[in-house]
Formats: structure tokens, C-alpha cells, sequence
């Protein structure tokens, strides 16, 4: 998985889900996409909360791994910890978690990649999940392929017999699944039903970033929220 800044609970589902999860920050950075940007809540209403970027290569040529934030008109992460503060100091856990969060938010470093690993490893280590967990450039593995056959051969790099996708990826991944079933490998794909749990304000928002989750459920409950999402099936 491409990794993302402060990603869904059906992100952390996969994590838990499988024995090795590989960030994808080889790839080409989507600066429209997750790996930048993703929702809070805010005075009752879904706030889209972005990381600044530096546009120092050409998009073609900027991969996740070398994208660099931009601190030089000011500090965004000063800007997303008052947000949080000033809209979850009332959730049940905030007194929980808010110093956890302060930490990972405040987290010193100049690469997107690594400030939104960090999030995500720093909080799957708090749900104690076990999942191994690695970035595929810091392998030895070397990229030369098209989405799906670089899907493929990721999965036999690592000698995996089951890959566990994320449902939007069948689009793509069916038109290979015969590559995959030559290689003894099996496609899973990831079903899951996003859960609601206790959140401030009247009315529940689905698909927030796990801050919100968070703030509102604490660690323990969080890890069992999560896993209650999952469903088995197979394509």
C-alpha cells in the first residue's frame, strides 16, 4: 500500500490483517490523492486537512520516497495540532491520547514518506498489532513494471502464497489473476464495512482519518473497532 497521511480504519484493518505489510513509496506521488490529505472533523462537518508539498521536480518524476514538505510559508503541522485541539479537547479519550497524537503530529523530518510512516507504524504499534511491517525502498527489491505486474512480482520477492488487496484494486488485478494463480499466488481482497462508534457532535460522519477514532474511542476500544469492520470473502 501507498502509504497515506492519517489513513482511514480500513487501512489499519489491512495492517492487521495480513503478516507483512510493504509500503509502496517507490510510485509516483499523487499530490490529489490520500498520500497528502485526509479528513477530520470539524464544527460538525468533514474538514479536508492537506500537507503542503515542495514542487521541486516535475510531477512525472516525483516519487513518494523523495517528496519533501514545505515548511517555508509556515508550519502545518502547528496549524493541524490546534485544529485537533480545538475540536476534540471535549472527546471522551482526548486526555487519553492527545499527547500521542501531539507527538506523531509534531514528528521532525523534511519527507512526506516518512512523516506519514511514522504515523501509521507509531499507531499500529499503540493497537498493538504485530504485522511485520517494511518499506519497499529500503529492500533491495527494483521496480521496472506496470501497476499490476509490479503487484505480482512485490508478492514474489517477498515468497507470499496469499496477497490481500484493498477492493478498488480488482479493477486491475483480475485482468492478471491467472498470472498470480501461475505463480501459486492467491488473491484475497479486503471486505470490509466501516464501523460507527461513539463521536462528538450529533450526527456521525464515516470514512474520517484514524485521529478521529481516536479521540473519541481511546486506544483499546479503537484496536477492537477496527477488527469488527472485517469481512471474509474471497472474489
Amino acid at each position: 500500500m501507498q502509504p497515506t497521511f492519517n489513513p482511514w480504519i480500513g487501512y489499519f484493518d489491512l495492517i492487521d490483517y495480513v503478516d507483512k505489510f510493504v509500503f509502496l513509496d517507490t510510485v509516483q506521488l499523487n499530490q490529489q490523492s490520500w498520500q497528502t490529505r485526509n479528513k477530520i472533523k470539524v464544527q460538525q462537518k468533514e474538514l479536508l486537512f492537506s500537507l503542503p508539498i515542495q514542487k521541486n521536480r516535475s510531477k512525472i518524476d516525483l516519487s513518494i520516497k523523495d517528496a519533501l514538505l514545505d515548511f517555508r510559508k509556515f508550519d502545518f503541522r502547528k496549524k493541524l495540532l490546534k485544529t485537533l485541539q480545538q475540536n476534540y479537547t471535549k472527546a471522551k479519550y482526548y486526555d487519553e491520547v492527545h499527547q500521542f497524537i501531539e507527538e506523531i503530529v509534531l514528528y521532525n523530518t523534511e519527507y512526506l514518506s516518512t512523516y506519514t510512516i511514522n504515523i501509521i507504524t507509531q499507531i499500529s504499534e499503540k493497537l498493538h498489532f504485530t504485522t511485520e511491517i517494511l518499506r519497499l525502498s529500503q529492500t533491495e527489491y527494483q521496480q521496472h513494471e506496470s501497476k499490476g505486474n509490479l503487484v505480482l512480482n512485490i508478492c514474489q520477492y517477498f515468497g507470499a502464497k496469499n496477497y490481500i488487496s484493498p477492493l478498488g484494486a480488482k479493477v486491475y488485478l483480475e485482468k492478471l489473476s491467472n498470472n498470480f494463480t501461475d505463480e501459486g499466488i492467491n488473491i484475497i481482497y479486503q471486505h470490509y464495512n466501516p464501523v460507527t462508534y461513539h463521536q462528538l457532535g450529533e450526527n456521525f460522519i464515516p470514512y474520517l482519518g484514524i485521529f478521529d477514532l481516536l479521540y473519541n474511542e481511546g486506544f483499546e476500544n479503537s484496536s477492537t473497532i477496527i477488527k469488527s469492520g472485517r469481512r471474509y470473502e474471497n472474489r
